[in-house]
């Protein structure tokens, strides 16, 4: 049978991959496979192309060794036979020179004693002797070069044989004298001279060859030592280079199944432990506590306001700080316990052995002081928090899901109560976290079933007390709970991600209704739209925006766009580029919440805005508070030297408004002169608001649109 290379390839591959595998095949029921992050498995490569490459040369090489062997045995085996034969040549010479001599004897004897049994033994010498000839034919390749001699020598012999065979016949028919007498006359001593020279020349030639193959074979037997010698030595470090190379295959092969095990069971972007490995350890965990007695704990950690920083900087940047995240968790825990990435901003921390609460909630207070440290992302400085809950087995769950979802609900309650917290799970939380969860659905539906609606607040002009504008707040009937309040609306919209088509429809719903008062005979009013993070960040931004004014006939200078410093912070740059995009619409651009960010002079200068919103929280306090009333005359004066409108909410005493119009603020609003309206009571107050002040007709105003966003919440994924 033959193997050729691709076999024995095979073979070395095979026992590189077993001895690789080793231990590991009751723990892989497939060795030589890797799972990929979709979940599905992927072939190794069978061998290395250095293996392979190693393999060929030191293959080569054998077969060189092999043939250099092969070579040497065949020469030593030919030199064996050679000799052989030309002993055996030789032997036959002498054995024919023998029989010559022989047959002259005899044939002697029966000249002189005239015995005819004597002339048969001579003829038997002479036809042994031609016999012998034709073993020297055979044996032709010892002496090829005297072939011709040997032909010669045979014709000799044959002739003798001749002669003797016709003495004989004489003999008989004539009796010894006639045989003698033909002796005498026919006998040649040069033929017989002959055969005696032949052979001896035969045997000299044999002789010579049979020396130069001795010395050959003497030669070629030191060769064979030295071919050996060498060849052992060199297949010696070939085995050795194969074992080596077999070892570097081994480990490699080992090297790449940890690879692919820790791709499998942790996280590619922070490099933490995933759901799979996760899971492994609290399963064994969970084991472990149930044998010995002991408590374990799972402590569920959600980043705050996340999203802002993933929607306003990129995927990038977000992924930046949550290898950050990741970093300062594996700081904050024993080598003991496991971190792990759940999904999103979302991380789990598992507990093996603790002795009572106060343990956790030191390790607690520690990820959130670690986390809230600020941390540096392509230049920029952030500052971001956590919330915790936190779940305990045996008493919160006995099971991966039930700790985990134990852990959720109590994270959920550490947000409610104002976020960079931690919650212990009890309980009476789990209601609260269903309705939630039922909360969300419905707001899915809410669109569709037509729930929303929106309620209008005026804003007055301070110098005139004329209604200007109309600010538009969201508001949610569920048709069995009844009015959800609006400080859970838009959080729950923003982590949904229905904010932008809410934010789509209330724009609409208004433009409509304010062409629908203006049809009615009301004042032309300026509607006014606050844009939150996400839909800031909206690709379909202006899109939308454009097709609202192209579906609703909306003259787009009626429209006006509030949109709060904390969402231009993050990305300047781009808010500025947005704006500008926004105001070549027509649309009017203002700051709301003005104050309650980071903004400077240099920094509202370079935005392209026509107004700017003070905060309800400076306007509360005036005109008693010496802070509030010296911030608010900053930004009055600041914007009045950039040439900005100035409008203040939260207005809700005379005082306050006083206060506002002798400091020259353009515009007010707040409950003081009316509370939030549906459409019909608006209505009906801008009416009686016209005919008081004595207004008729369209005229320009400004109002907006503003969706109430109360403390932000999300629900993890």
């Amino acid at each position: 049978m033959r193997y050729g290379p691709r076999f024995l390839f095979r073979i070395f591959g095979a026992l590189a991959h077993r001895a690789a595998s080793g231990n590991r095949e009751e723990k892989q029921s497939e060795p030589g496979l890797e799972l990929s992050d979709a979940g599905t498995w992927k072939r190794l490569p069978f061998l290395s192309r250095r293996f392979v490459i190693g393999s060929l040369i030191a293959f080569g090489i054998l077969v060189a060794n092999a043939f250099v062997s092969y070579r040497t045995i065949a020469n030593l085996i030919e030199a064996s036979r050679t000799a052989e034969n030309t002993l055996k040549l030789v032997g036959a010479l002498k054995d024919l020179q023998g029989n010559v001599v022989g047959s002259e004897i005899e044939l002697r004897g029966y000249i002189i004693g005239g015995e005819r049994d004597r002339l048969a033994r001579a003829q038997a010498f002479l036809g042994r002797a031609a016999n012998l000839v034709q073993t020297l034919r055979a044996l032709s390749g010892a002496i090829p070069d005297q072939m011709p001699q040997v032909e010669l020598l045979g014709t000799l012999i044959d002739e003798e044989f001749e002669r003797f065979a016709t003495l004989s016949k004489i003999h008989g028919q004539k009796g010894v004298s006639a045989a003698v007498r033909t002796i005498r006359a026919t006998a040649s001593e040069a033929t017989t001279r002959r055969i005696q020279l032949l052979t001896t020349d035969l045997m000299a030639a044999g002789d010579a060859r049979l020396a130069r193959r001795n010395e050959q074979s003497r030669r070629g037997s030191d060769l064979s030592v030295v071919t050996a010698a060498v060849a052992t030595l060199l297949n010696l470090g070939l085995l050795g280079v194969v074992i080596l190379l077999v070892r570097r295959e081994i480990k490699d092969r080992q090297h790449a199944e940890e690879v692919v095990k820790f791709a499998a069971t942790h996280d590619p972007l922070t490099g933490l432990a995933n759901r799979l490995l996760l899971t492994e350890r609290v399963n064994r965990a969970l084991a472990a506590a149930k044998s010995e007695g002991r408590r374990i704990a799972m402590l569920f950690i959600d980043l705050d306001r996340f999203k802002n920083i993933n929607d306003t900087l990129g995927h990038e940047a977000g992924d930046r700080l949550l290898q950050n995240v990741a970093n300062r968790l594996a700081r904050c825990v024993r080598r003991s316990d496991t971190v792990a990435r759940q999904g999103g901003d979302e991380f789990v921390v598992l507990i093996e052995a603790f002795q009572g609460p106060d343990d956790l909630a030191q390790v607690a207070e520690k990820i959130l002081v670690e986390v809230a440290e600020p941390m540096t992302v392509y230049g920029r400085e952030f500052q971001i928090t956590a919330s915790i809950g936190v779940s305990t087995c045996p008493v919160d769950g006995e099971d991966l899901q039930a700790l985990l979802k134990n852990a959720d609900i109590a994270m959920y309650r550490a947000k409610q109560q104002g976020k960079n917290t931690y919650q212990f799970y009890a309980e009476k939380m789990n209601p609260h976290s269903v309705e939630r969860l039922e909360l969300e659905a419905a707001l899915r539906r809410a669109l569709e079933r037509n729930e929303l609606t929106l309620h209008y607040q005026p804003k007055i002009q301070a110098r005139t007390g004329r209604v200007t504008g109309i600010e538009c707040l969201l508001r949610w009937q569920h048709p069995t709970i009844g009015p959800v309040p609006p400080d859970q609306i838009v959080p729950l919209a923003e982590e949904t991600g229905l904010i932008v088509p809410i934010g789509k429809w209330a724009l609409r719903t208004a433009c409509l209704q304010a062409r629908k008062w203006a049809e009615q005979g009301l004042p032309l009013l300026r509607m006014a739209v606050n844009l939150s993070a996400r839909q800031f960040m909206s690709p379909t931004l202006l899109d939308d925006v454009e097709g609202t004014i192209a579906e609703t006939g909306m003259d787009p200078r009626w429209i006006e766009f509030e949109v709060t410093e904390s969402v231009m912070m993050p990305d300047p740059e781009q808010a500025v580029k947005l704006l500008r995009k926004l105001k070549a619409i027509g649309v009017r651009v203002t700051i709301d919440d003005f104050g309650t960010g980071y903004s400077s002079l240099a920094y509202l200068k370079r935005l392209p805005i026509d107004c700017v919103k003070i905060d309800a929280s400076f306007v509360r306090g005036v005109p008693v508070d010496a802070s509030d009333v010296a911030i608010t005359d900053t930004i009055l004066a600041m914007s009045r030297s950039l040439g900005l409108k100035v409008v203040a909410e939260g207005v809700e005493t005379r005082d306050q408004m006083s206060f506002l119009e002798r400091r020259g603020c353009d515009e007010m609003q707040g409950y003081y002169f009316s509370k939030p309206l549906p459409a019909e009571q608006l209505t009906v107050y801008l009416r009686e608001h016209a005919a008081a002040s004595g207004e008729s007709g369209p005229r320009e105003a400004s109002s907006r649109i503003r969706l109430v966003s109360g403390g932000e919440r999300r629900i993890p994924e």
